[in-house]
């Protein structure tokens, strides 16, 4: 039997970007994104949800990313165990993003219109290594 893990959320960034460097010099962004429901009481539920880009993304990232921005993430979920400073072991689940998209709203950067990121290294049609491909997104 295959398994499958994929996760895909739709929020807004809850901080700025920022950009650090792990020793071997690539580049990593943390981000929280809030999602949203509204349930038939009338209440409204904000769940957190942490992604961690690497690399090509986390560039994008710290440049066109504010708080605020609606996201597209998706990328497999994993958990991260951590000990806190009492000693106790801790467990936070992540996403491990592979697919960014910006979405139309608050905070956009002038210029920026809609961008879908591709992992680094996949090919165009006609060869061509492909790193960003800049669209307009139709919602």
């Amino acid at each position: 039997m295959r398994c499958y893990n994929r996760t895909t959320v739709i929020g807004h960034v809850g901080h700025d970007v920022v950009v650090r460097y792990t020793q071997a010099g690539k580049p990593v962004v943390n981000l929280r994104i809030a999602t949203s429901e509204r349930r038939k009481d009338g209440s409204e539920v904000t769940t957190w949800h942490r992604a961690v880009l690497w690399d090509r993304l986390a560039e994008i990232a710290h440049k066109h990313v504010r708080k605020g921005m609606p996201l597209y993430i998706e990328g497999p979920l994993h958990n991260k165990p951590w000990t806190d400073k009492e000693g106790n072991q801790r467990n936070q689940m992540e996403i491990s993003a592979r697919e960014l998209i910006m979405l139309g709203g608050r905070g956009r950067p002038e210029g920026v219109s809609g961008a879908r990121v591709i992992e680094p290294g996949q090919r165009a049609r006609d060869g061509e290594e492909i790193t960003e491909v800049v669209e307009d997104i139709p919602f």
